[in-house]
C-alpha cells in the first residue's frame, strides 16, 4: 500500500460524489444520448458472441438489414460493456458501471499526470479537481450521457502522463504507455479524441525540451496511431459511402452559443443559459483562474515553465471560444471535416482542460496556499456543481428485452446509412431471403450478426434477394465459390441479390475484411504484437 499516494484516494472519493445518484435507484438515467447507447451496447455484445472481431457490422439494427455501425463509432466503451454483460450485469447496470469507470479513471489519470508534470501535489491536487468538476464534464456525463466522450476525457490525460515520462526518463516503457493511451483515445470518440490529439502534439512542441524528446514523444503518438488503425482508416477512407457528410450538412448552425453564456456562473443549471438543453458555462472557479492567470501573467514573476503553462493554456481558450462562435461560421462553411464535429461546443473539452492547468494561478497567492483555504477552495469547486450531480430528466424503468431486439439504426442523421439504400430502413423484411426470379425453394437458414447460410433447391435459374444492406465486405459463396453481388438493383436499392443456376445448392453470405481493412487490421495487430516483444526482451535483459 506504500506506493498509494493519500491524493489518489482523495480524488476517487470526491469523483464518486456525483455517481451516488445513478447507484440510488435499478432505474435507467434519463440522459440524451441513453437508449441508443443500450441498443448499440447489445448489438456489439452479439457481434462479439458471433466472434467477429474486429467489429464492424450490427447485423440486427435497421430492422435486420443490419448496418456498418461499429465501422465508423467509436470501440472503446461497447467493449467495456461487452465484458460486464458477459460477467453478468444487465444493459442498465453495465451502463452505469463502464460510465461511472470513466469518470473515477479520468481523476486518477489527470493527477498522475499533473503531478508527473508539476511535481507538487498540492498543484495536482487542484488541477485535477478543476479538471473532474467543471460543470461540462457532469454534463456530458449527466445530462448528455456522452458514452464515447467521456473515455476521451480518461485517456487522454493518460497520453499526456505518457509523454511527461518520455520527457523525464527518454526510455521505452514510457513511449508505449503513450502509445497505448493514444490508442485507446482515438477508440474513445471520433471528434474529441482528434481534438485531443492536436493538444497532445502541441503539448510536445511545447513542453519537450529537446529535439530528442519530441521525437521520442511524437513516436508515442504514432505509436498508438498504429494501434488504432484498424478503426480509424477504414472509418476515414468509407465514410464517403454514407449520407454522413449530407445529413449533418448544416447540423452546425444551430448550436453556436452566445459568447457570455460561456462566462455567466449557471449554478442551478437554468434552461435559459443553455444551448439545445447543454449548459455551456466554463464554471465560476474556472473563470476566476483564467482571470488570475492573466493577471500573474502580467503582473508577477513566473518560472519559465508555469509562464509556458499559462499561455499555453490560453491559446487553447481563445482558439476553443473563437471556433465555439458564430464568429467562425465562415470555417464551418467551408471546412466539411470542421462539420464532423456536428456542435461547436464540443471544444468545451478543450476549455475544460486549459482551465484545470489554469488554476494553478491560484497557489500563485499566498492566500491560497493556506491549509485551510486551499481546502476551502477544493470543496467550493466540487459543490459548486451540486445541481449537475443527478440527472435533471430523472430516471425511466427499462425494458432490456427490447433494446436486446431493437429495431432502429440507434443514429440521429443517418450517418452510418449507406449510399447504395434509400436510407435507414422502416420495417422488417417479411422474409429474411426471397426468391425474387425464377423458380426456387430455400431451407435450412441460419442467421448470425456477420453470417448467413441457407439452402437453395432451384427448378430453374434463379435470383435471390438476401434483406440486408449492402456495403463493402459483404461476399455471397454458392457451393463455395465467390458469386457477384448485385447491390445497385434498382428495385431492391443496397441490398444483396445475386443469382444461382438451377440445381441444388449451398449458399453463405458473410461479411469480412475489404483489403484496406486487412491492411488496417494487419498494422494494428503486428505493431502490438511488436510492444510485447519489447517488453519481454526489455524484461530479459533487465535480468
Amino acid at each position: 500500500m506504500r506506493f498509494i499516494n493519500k491524493y489518489y484516494l482523495i480524488v476517487l472519493g470526491l469523483s464518486a460524489l456525483p455517481l451516488i445518484s445513478i447507484f440510488s435507484t435499478s432505474q435507467f438515467p434519463h440522459v440524451h444520448d441513453g437508449i441508443v447507447h443500450l441498443a448499440r451496447m447489445a448489438a456489439y455484445f452479439k457481434a462479439l458472441q458471433d466472434f467477429q472481431i474486429p467489429v464492424r457490422w450490427a447485423g440486427d439494427l435497421n430492422f435486420g438489414y443490419g448496418m456498418p455501425l461499429f465501422n465508423f463509432i467509436y470501440h472503446v466503451p461497447y467493449l467495456l460493456s461487452a465484458l460486464f454483460i458477459f460477467l453478468g450485469f444487465g444493459l442498465v447496470s453495465t451502463f452505469k458501471i463502464v460510465l461511472s469507470l470513466s469518470f473515477l479513471l479520468s481523476g486518477v489519470f489527470m493527477f498522475a499526470f499533473a503531478k508527473a508534470f508539476f511535481k507538487d501535489d498540492k498543484k495536482a491536487l487542484l488541477v485535477t479537481i478543476f479538471y473532474q468538476f467543471a460543470p461540462f464534464r457532469l454534463v456530458e456525463l449527466l445530462v448528455r450521457g456522452s458514452y464515447g466522450e467521456v473515455y476521451a476525457y480518461t485517456f487522454f490525460p493518460l497520453v499526456l502522463f505518457g509523454l511527461v515520462k518520455i520527457f523525464q526518463k527518454r526510455d521505452m516503457v514510457s513511449v508505449i504507455v503513450t502509445g497505448t493511451a493514444t490508442g485507446l483515445l482515438i477508440l474513445s470518440h471520433n471528434a474529441l479524441s482528434l481534438t485531443f490529439f492536436g493538444i497532445s502534439v502541441l503539448f510536445i512542441l511545447i513542453f519537450a525540451g529537446s529535439k530528442k524528446n519530441i521525437s521520442l514523444g511524437m513516436l508515442g503518438l504514432l505509436v498508438g496511431l498504429f494501434l488504432s488503425a484498424f478503426y480509424f482508416l477504414p472509418a476515414i477512407m468509407e465514410h464517403k459511402y454514407t449520407y454522413g457528410d449530407l445529413h449533418m450538412r448544416d447540423l452546425f448552425r444551430d448550436h453556436f452559443p452566445p459568447i457570455q453564456n460561456f462566462f455567466i456562473p449557471n449554478l442551478t443549471n437554468a434552461e435559459s443559459l443553455q444551448t439545445g438543453g447543454i449548459s455551456v458555462q466554463f464554471g465560476l472557479f474556472h473563470a476566476i483562474a483564467i482571470v488570475l492567470g492573466v493577471y500573474i501573467l502580467f503582473k508577477k514573476k513566473l518560472e519559465s515553465k508555469y509562464k509556458q503553462v499559462i499561455i499555453f493554456s490560453l491559446i487553447l481558450i481563445v482558439s476553443s471560444l473563437f471556433i465555439m462562435s458564430n464568429f467562425s461560421l465562415f470555417l464551418w462553411e467551408k471546412i466539411s471535416f470542421l462539420r464532423q464535429f456536428q456542435f461547436s461546443w464540443r471544444f468545451l473539452g478543450v476549455v475544460v482542460f486549459a482551465t484545470s492547468l489554469m488554476s494553478i494561478s491560484f497557489l500563485s497567492f499566498k492566500f491560497f496556499t493556506r491549509k485551510w483555504v486551499f481546502l476551502i477552495l477544493i470543496f467550493a469547486v466540487v459543490f459548486s456543481t451540486f445541481y449537475y450531480w443527478k440527472p435533471p430528466l430523472g430516471f425511466n424503468k427499462i425494458d432490456e428485452k427490447y433494446y436486446w431486439n431493437y429495431s432502429l439504426d440507434t443514429t440521429y442523421y443517418g450517418e452510418t446509412d449507406v449510399i447504395w439504400s434509400a436510407g435507414g430502413a422502416s420495417s422488417y423484411p417479411k422474409q429474411r431471403v426471397e426468391i425474387i426470379g425464377g423458380k426456387a425453394t430455400i431451407s435450412n437458414f441460419k442467421k448470425k450478426s456477420n453470417k448467413h447460410t441457407f439452402t437453395v433447391d432451384a427448378q430453374t435459374d434463379s435470383q435471390i434477394i438476401d434483406h440486408t444492406q449492402y456495403f463493402h465486405g459483404w461476399r455471397v459463396r454458392v457451393d463455395g465459390n465467390i458469386t457477384p453481388i448485385e447491390f445497385q438493383d434498382p428495385n431492391n436499392r443496397g441490398e444483396i441479390t445475386f443469382r444461382v443456376l438451377k440445381g441444388r445448392h449451398d449458399v453463405k453470405v458473410e461479411f469480412g475484411e475489404t483489403r484496406l481493412r486487412l491492411f488496417a487490421d494487419i498494422v494494428s495487430i503486428a505493431t502490438l504484437l511488436g510492444l510485447i516483444v519489447l517488453l519481454i526482451l526489455r524484461r530479459r535483459f533487465a535480468k
